[in-house]
């Protein structure tokens, strides 16, 4: 199987090399995206200390954070599941369906988008210069919590896009719903608190981006317990195992080319 996946990453880059000059341009897009958002942070610190508990230095790393789960998601996660989404709706899912392997592992990692790394190398550049330049000390426990979550966050995402994906089982198009998604993640750039009370409840409840990059944040900084890191690791555990009982529930709906 990991042969298998490994064989159809090799044939995406090889796909993707032919056109470097959108390389050049997500590169131009990515950077646009950072120095924006970091002015903004750099504005708003100049009338105060601390943004929601937060210091400047510790709302750069949520940005890393963010811009490394977003390069993961939009890398490893998303192209995938938006392949399925598509193969579903035109009955095309069978092709999948057909070959001597698990399904859901071979739909949901058989595509990359090699470019998305680029946010990838931003979030961890802005790390390794937050930490390094702006005196956060990073000791080894958390180091250690912060891989930890950084796994326990992807996780969640993909157990997200798999319920996506598996909704279109029983609908024809979802991309709104995953508009929303994705402007519920862009909102983890700046600490959750700032938002009011029912958008916080969205953010840590609905679309979990306050698990997917509040945590491994505050786990850099050294705010995580063990207790949370355990916490965490058995939220991502649950949710991957619930939305693949989920992606299984609906493949019995599934109506494709040879029904």
């Amino acid at each position: 199987m990991a042969r298998l996946i490994l064989a159809c990453y090799r044939a995406n880059i090889q796909t993707e090399l032919e056109y470097r000059v959108d390389f050049a341009m997500r590169i131009v897009a990515s950077l646009l995206g950072l120095v924006t958002t970091f002015g903004g942070l750099a504005v708003a610190f100049t009338y105060t200390r601390q943004i929601a508990g937060w210091t400047f230095p510790e709302a750069l790393v949520l940005l890393a954070v963010y811009y490394l789960m977003v390069g993961i998601a939009e890398m490893f996660i998303a192209p995938g599941m938006r392949q399925v989404m598509g193969q579903v709706r035109e009955g095309t899912f069978d092709f999948v369906l057909l070959k001597p392997v698990p399904p859901q592992l071979l739909a949901t990692f058989r595509v990359v988008d090699f470019w998305r790394a680029t946010d990838v190398l931003l979030g961890l550049a802005l790390s390794i210069y937050t930490t390094t330049r702006l005196g956060l000390h990073v000791g080894l426990r958390s180091a250690i919590f912060f891989a930890m979550t950084l796994v326990a966050g992807a996780l969640v995402i993909y157990a997200l896009w798999l319920v996506l994906a598996t909704l279109t089982f029983w609908f024809i198009r979802i991309e709104n719903i995953e508009q929303i998604v994705w402007l519920g993640f862009e909102a983890g750039r700046y600490p959750v608190r700032i938002y009011p009370a029912w958008l916080q409840l969205s953010l840590r409840y609905i679309i979990p981006v306050a698990f997917i990059i509040t945590t491994p944040a505050q786990a850099l900084i050294g705010r995580l317990s063990a207790f949370g890191l355990t916490t965490a690791l058995a939220v991502s555990i649950c949710s991957v195992i619930a939305s693949s009982a989920f992606f299984r529930f609906g493949l019995r709906y599934y109506t494709g080319a040879s029904a």
